[in-house]
C-alpha cells in the first residue's frame, strides 16, 4: 500500500502539540495517532479476502503494533495488584507453567480425547504448536502473553468452536468475557483492546462483504460471550496438557461449558468465507 507514511529511523518527528497547530492527523487518543494502527482498521474493515491476505495476516500484524502501544508498566502494576488479591492467580503466576508439545505423542492418543483432536486441528491448518510471536516470560504480561498463546487452540476444542471465521470470534468472546469476570474491569479492558479490535473490524468485513454470515456472527458471539461467562475456571489458567489424554466432553465437564439447545459446529463458515473472496 501506498498510503502508509515510512518514516526513516533517525527522523525527527516534531509534538504538533508544542507546535499549536499541525498538517498532521492529532487526536488525544493514542491509538488514533498511530498511523500503522489507523492503516490496520481501515484495512481489515473494509478488505475483501484474497490470496494475499491469509488466516493469520491481521492477528499478527495488530500483535506487532500493539508492542509499540500497550502500557505494559501499567498492566504490570495491575496484574501485581490482581496477584495479591488472589492467591491462585498469583501461584499461576509464580509457577510460570510452559511445557512444549510433543505432537508426535498426541498423535498416538485415542480419537476424541483433548491431545488427539488438538493435534488433528494443527495438522489440518499446517501449523505448528505455539507458533504465535510470544517468548519472553520475564514480566507477569509477557508471561500471560506467551501462556495465552499456548493455550490458544486448545481452547479452541476446550468451548466447541474451531479455526473457522464464526469459531475464531466465538473464542475471543469467550476469552473477553471470562477475563473480565476474572480479572476485574480495568485489567479485562487493558488486555482486550487488540480482541476488540479485531471484533469491530471483522464485523465491518462481514457487513462490507459477506453479510449472509452476520446472522451467524451475532449467535456466535452471544454464544462464546455466555460460555465464557459461566465457566467455573478463569479459560487461561489451566493446564490443559495435564488433561491431553482425556475425552473432551470430560473435560469440559469438569470446566462447566454448557452449551445452548441451538449450538452448532461453526466450520461450515470456512468456505463461505474464503470461497467468496
Amino acid at each position: 500500500m501506498t498510503d502508509v507514511p515510512s518514516y526513516a529511523a533517525g527522523q525527527r518527528l516534531l509534538d504538533p502539540r508544542r507546535l499549536g497547530t499541525t498538517t498532521m492527523l492529532s487526536s488525544t487518543s493514542k491509538y488514533l495517532n498511530h498511523p500503522r494502527l489507523r492503516h490496520w482498521v481501515a484495512v481489515e474493515s473494509l478488505r475483501r479476502n484474497g490470496p494475499d491476505m491469509d488466516h493469520y495476516g491481521g492477528p499478527m500484524e495488530i500483535i506487532d503494533i500493539f508492542r509499540e502501544l500497550d502500557d505494559s508498566d501499567e498492566i504490570n502494576r495491575l496484574f501485581a495488584e490482581a496477584r495479591a488479591r488472589d492467591p491462585q492467580l498469583d501461584a499461576w503466576f509464580e509457577a510460570r507453567f510452559l511445557i512444549p508439545h510433543d505432537m508426535e505423542a498426541l498423535a498416538d492418543l485415542p480419537e476424541g480425547t483433548l491431545g488427539r483432536e488438538y493435534q488433528k486441528m494443527l495438522a489440518e491448518q499446517g501449523l505448528q504448536a505455539d507458533f504465535l510471536p510470544f517468548e519472553s516470560t520475564a514480566s507477569d504480561y509477557d508471561y500471560f502473553h506467551r501462556r495465552h498463546s499456548q493455550t490458544h487452540d486448545i481452547e479452541h476444542l476446550v468451548i466447541g468452536y474451531r479455526y473457522d471465521p464464526l469459531g475464531e470470534f466465538a473464542l475471543i468472546a469467550a476469552r473477553t468475557t471470562n477475563l473480565l469476570k476474572h480479572l476485574g474491569q480495568e485489567l479485562g479492558e487493558h488486555i482486550s483492546v487488540v480482541s476488540n479490535l479485531l471484533i469491530s473490524t471483522g464485523m465491518a468485513r462481514f457487513g462490507c462483504h459477506y453479510p449472509h454470515l452476520l446472522s451467524p456472527l451475532y449467535k456466535a458471539l452471544g454464544e462464546g460471550n455466555r460460555i465464557g461467562e459461566n465457566l467455573k475456571v478463569p479459560l487461561f489458567m489451566p493446564r490443559y496438557e495435564d488433561m491431553f489424554d482425556w475425552t473432551i466432553e470430560a473435560v469440559r465437564e469438569e470446566f462447566g461449558v454448557q452449551h445452548s439447545s441451538d449450538f452448532e459446529d461453526t466450520m461450515w463458515s470456512l468456505g463461505e468465507y474464503f470461497d467468496a473472496a
